[in-house]
């Protein structure tokens, strides 16, 4: 891919891209026959222009499993730790653990496409917003909406560098819009980038509207640059170029936030969520989706990532005219399920589905068990805290039940093995002569916080419908805990009290000593499923001791000690390859990150 691909990818089919662009206040649409170019100087054309610029945030804030494999509460869902009857186990595991979860060379390398589709997109977005600063020069507009606009922009182009620099270190900073082909290009040191952003932000949010003046829900607010300003402070200040006010600075941000932009912890957890009721008082800043398939073939899909791989179990299948669609790519580790105590916190019940239903249009035959009809309990999951059920009790039961200790990595669930390792299922996954069917189903409680009703996918597509929250108030009392622990104010354990006694079953929670490691366990209760987990193992330097020392990712500390040396994780891992795709194309040879070749 082109560097000249990715900065100009979506300057000349701008008109057309910007039908995608954010349902709620993306409604607008050009007249008449003048150019592009034109008609972006007049007012309406530029207001449609920033708009457009809102489209590719679709693609860079979806949850990529870059984010979340291979760190202490998220894993894939597979066969590696189940051994049956398998006589080597230590082979067994060598064929499956070679995932990205496990780390495993030839997964994350340069030739990854969830690393160059996350480069591409990033600067997709970084060229949107580029444009959108040059033509707010030229537009036919007042100098105070001028301002606003360029405002905004600068806070997507940020949140783009923020994540690239993240991932992938040193990369090009480009900070004007793009007009002719560049074939060459340098990579910024991330210092640099980092110091340019926080002078971007901090001279432009004051200029955005604030979340009571904000009359389109979708922009950006001044609330929600100062949540990325903060978050970019925080990860400064763990940085080796840091500078000493970096934890103060992220902490007054965060407080502000709290204090002073409008926003307001909603009183029932479960209540965020709510199909409803996305746009509530917690909400910083939400990329907008749609019910309308012209507008939402980018669409989200969160409501499925997280729920389990079950699509193929008779009654389970992903029917349009039921809304469910159960393929998913990221399960919680069973460390992060043990994080929750139900004695208290509501969060576990309000986060995690552990009951799944037919949903086949037509009835199935269920062996001993008869007819199951839609709507029948399919699986129930047993929570850690509960009776474990033996294989008898188990038979005696129409559905299906998983254990604790068979969440993600059980193939199918529950019934006897057969000499091969496999299971059997309850008299369920039968072929039409009521033979046992060998098949690979991987069960765990989902996370149910996306649910989406209304989700629009046929063969192949998968377009959900729900606002995607990337910034909400309960992560701004978790930046504030942390920023006041590393600064060392000593007034940050108030901010994460809140957050517990709001989701605790009497209102008040048991006190809680902040620490890194309680903050990070706070943050998996609180935002699961939401949060970008290997960015915050990244910036607290917690991934080697809580995946691989603590094995809180026992995928990821198996794959370690059956490959041994060989497959060490290498803090070089914490940085991304830069992509084969784009550096082959450049004129000038580009440097790769330590760790990594081409």
């Amino acid at each position: 891919m082109k560097l000249n691909i990715l900065k100009n990818i979506c300057l000349g089919g701008l008109i057309l891209l910007s039908a995608t662009s954010c349902e709620d206040f993306l409604t607008e649409k050009p007249e008449g026959t003048m150019n592009a170019q034109s008609y972006f100087r007049t007012k309406d054309g530029y207001e449609y222009l920033v708009k457009a610029g809102y489209e590719p945030v679709r693609y860079v804030t979806r949850r990529s499993v870059t984010y979340t494999l291979g760190t202490d509460i998220y894993t894939s869902p597979g066969r590696g730790l189940d051994y049956g009857n398998v006589k080597d186990k230590v082979e067994y595991s060598k064929t499956y653990l070679r995932g990205m979860n496990e780390y495993y060379k030839t997964s994350i390398d340069a030739r990854n496409g969830d690393f160059l589709w996350m480069f591409i997109d990033g600067y997709n977005l970084i060229q949107r917003a580029n444009t959108i600063i040059s033509y707010g020069q030229q537009a036919d507009i007042s100098e105070e909406l001028r301002e606003q606009r360029a405002g905004e922009a600068k806070f997507l182009r940020a949140l783009a560098y923020y994540y690239l620099t993240e991932q992938f270190g040193d990369i090009p900073l480009l900070i004007e819009e793009v007009t002719e082909p560049h074939f060459t290009a340098e990579r910024t040191p991330e210092k640099d980038i980092y110091a340019f952003l926080i002078q971007d932000l901090e001279g432009c949010y004051s200029k955005v509207a604030s979340k009571n003046d904000q009359a389109e829900f979708g922009r950006v607010t001044r609330g929600a640059i100062k949540t990325l300003l903060s978050k970019i402070y925080l990860t400064r200040s763990y940085k080796s170029y840091a500078e000493s006010n970096d934890a103060k600075r992220a902490y007054e941000l965060a407080e502000d936030v709290i204090k002073n932009e409008g926003y307001s912890l909603l009183t029932n957890f479960e209540d965020i969520f709510r199909e409803d009721n996305e746009k509530n008082d917690e909400i910083i800043f939400s990329v907008q989706y749609s019910t309308n398939l012209q507008t939402n073939w980018s669409g989200n899909t969160d409501y499925s990532t997280y729920q389990p791989f079950i699509y193929a179990i008779p009654g389970m299948g992903a029917k349009l005219e039921y809304m469910e669609r159960y393929t998913g790519t990221v399960a919680p580790t069973r460390a992060a399920y043990q994080l929750f105590d139900r004695s208290w916190d509501t969060r576990f019940d309000k986060t995690f589905q552990r009951e799944y239903f037919a949903n086949e249009a037509k009835p199935f035959s269920a062996g001993a068990f008869g007819e199951i009809m839609v709507g029948q309990k399919m699986i129930h999951c047993v929570f850690p805290d509960e009776h474990q059920m033996t294989r008898e009790e188990k038979d005696q039961l129409p559905y299906f039940v998983v254990n604790f200790d068979e969440y993600a990595d059980q193939p199918l669930v529950g019934g006897l093995k057969d000499d091969d390792g496999d299971y059997r299922v309850n008299g369920f996954a039968q072929d039409e002569n009521g033979n046992d069917k060998k098949a690979r189903y991987y069960v765990y409680p989902g996370i149910k916080k996306f649910k989406d009703s209304k989700a629009l996918y046929s063969d192949g597509g998968e377009n959900g419908t729900r606002d995607h929250f990337e910034f909400r108030l309960g992560e701004v009392y978790l930046i504030a805990a942390e920023a006041s622990l590393k600064a060392g104010l000593g007034d940050g354990a108030g901010y994460l009290q809140k957050l517990r006694n709001r989701a605790a079953l009497t209102g008040t929670a048991p006190a809680l000593e902040l620490t890194i490691d309680n903050i990070l366990d706070e943050r998996a209760r609180e935002l699961m499923g939401e949060e970008r987990r290997f960015l915050d193992l990244k910036r607290t330097g917690k991934l080697r001791e809580r995946v691989f020392t603590k094995k809180m990712n026992e995928r990821a500390a198996r794959a370690l000690e059956v490959f041994g040396p060989e497959q060490a994780f290498k803090d070089e891992y914490l940085t991304r390859p830069i992509p084969y795709d784009w550096a082959q194309t450049l004129r000038n040879i580009i440097a790769q990150n330590p760790g990594y070749d081409y």
